[in-house]
């Protein structure tokens, strides 16, 4: 099932291994004790999912009911009472919403009988096959560099762990991956109507999920469509165009919504705020300070980059946690540096660059805004920093760099 020209499928087993010795390295640290425990979110989630699952043991009606979000019936409150993250989320659900993960832990908890262990293994394959997914696309795409994006995709420590739980980042990898790869066979003409359904589908979820990560997905998707179908022009002119349209509509935003976008990232913040002010975690940082408008959001985004990008610094960490998200940082320095030291003379292919750094870019910036908490940025940020990898070596000369320290 998984395989790639170029890579043992023993690779992808021993891939696969490490993901569940991660996952159960995961549920041990945040099974200590019992506060620890309360308050992780993969252990929440799937303590709501529960209250719905069991509802199908007195009236299987509640069950599908609870299961398809219904809202009008009474009878529903006193189980919507008892689920203590439904309606839970910091700022506006544009930015987070718990509600799909509940319901989907719920749905498999037939077929699990309510194992936790159960639906971490169900989790581990749907976030694993999301990464191979989004291995192959890029793959594809990136020619002469299968190793480094292997290695980049299943083994980027980040992206290993916190792809490694009951978590919406698990899932979203599984639905960016399966928006990758059938959008992409779908433009080479292989079923692309059937595909094209599913892409469509894939969106949906995705916006159930994190409806911000929709938000910032399709800008760049677009563009990269207007670019394949009408490619006899300056790659980055529809980029410039769909982000100046789309960011123009974000700064308006509050002319025909009830609250907007900019307005909604403030309430992100100070919900995260709220939370480091109750819990006093070690990791927390000084909240950048922006407003609601367009051009403090402009002004803001470099040092929402920085705080994304790298930090913690190694002076910074406190955990193996910290530790490992700091020695990564210092690798996406090295990368970075490698730019200038062995650039590519010309990049192989504009389009799907310009679509991966676009991507990346905006939601780093979307989460350095929000998150003032180091450990949450850790976990938030391994969707964003896959696609920056991604972004990194299209334009590093990786065919010098392999002349100089040759592997075999």
């Amino acid at each position: 099932m998984y395989g790639a020209k170029g890579m043992k499928k023993h690779w992808f087993a021993v891939a696969f291994a490490i993901k569940v010795i991660l996952a159960s390295a995961m549920i041990f640290m945040y099974s200590r004790t019992p506060e620890i425990k309360t308050n992780a979110d993969i252990f929440r989630y799937y303590n709501d999912a529960q209250v719905i699952y069991n509802s199908i043991k007195t009236d299987p009606t509640i069950f599908f009911k609870l299961l398809a979000n219904n809202t009008e019936d009474s009878k529903l409150v006193p189980y919507y009472k008892r689920m203590d993250n439904w309606n839970y989320s910091y700022g506006s659900k544009i930015y987070s919403n718990n509600r799909f993960i509940i319901r989907y832990i719920a749905l498999f908890s037939i077929i699990t009988f309510g194992s936790y262990g159960a639906m971490v293994v169900i989790t581990i394959f749907l976030s694993f096959t999301g990464l191979f997914w989004i291995f192959r696309f890029f793959n594809s795409k990136i020619k002469g560099n299968t190793l480094l994006i292997f290695l980049i995709v299943f083994l980027t420590p980040s992206i290993a762990f916190w792809s490694s739980g009951i978590l919406k980042e698990s899932l979203l990898i599984f639905f960016i991956g399966l928006f990758l790869n059938c959008g992409s066979l779908a433009l080479k003409g292989q079923k692309p109507i059937a595909r094209a359904i599913i892409v469509l589908l894939t969106l949906i979820v995705i916006f159930q999920l994190k409806a911000i990560v929709l938000l910032l997905l399709l800008p760049s998707s677009i563009a990269y469509l207007w670019n394949h179908f009408i490619p006899n022009q300056r790659a980055i002119i529809p980029y410039f165009i769909l982000f100046f349209v789309s960011f123009s509509l974000a700064s308006e935003s509050n002319s025909f919504l009830s609250k907007g976008l900019f307005e909604l990232l403030q309430d992100k913040q100070s919900g995260f705020i709220e939370v480091a002010n109750h819990y006093n975690p070690k990791s927390i940082i000084s909240p950048i300070v922006f407003e609601s408008n367009a051009i403090s959001i402009a002004s803001n985004s470099p040092i929402a980059i920085v705080n994304v990008l790298f930090r913690p610094a190694l002076w910074e960490a406190y955990n193996i946690q910290s530790y490992a998200s700091a020695i990564e940082n210092i690798a996406i320095f090295i990368s970075l540096l490698l730019i200038i030291i062995s650039p590519k003379k010309e990049i192989d292919n504009k389009n799907l660059f310009l679509f991966t750094i676009s991507f990346a870019l905006s939601f780093i910036i979307i989460i350095g805004l929000s998150t003032p908490i180091l450990g949450a940025i850790s976990r938030y940020r391994i969707i964003p920093l896959l696609f920056i990898e991604m972004s990194i070596i299209q334009i590093i000369d990786t065919t010098k760099i392999k002349s100089l320290f040759p592997f075999k």
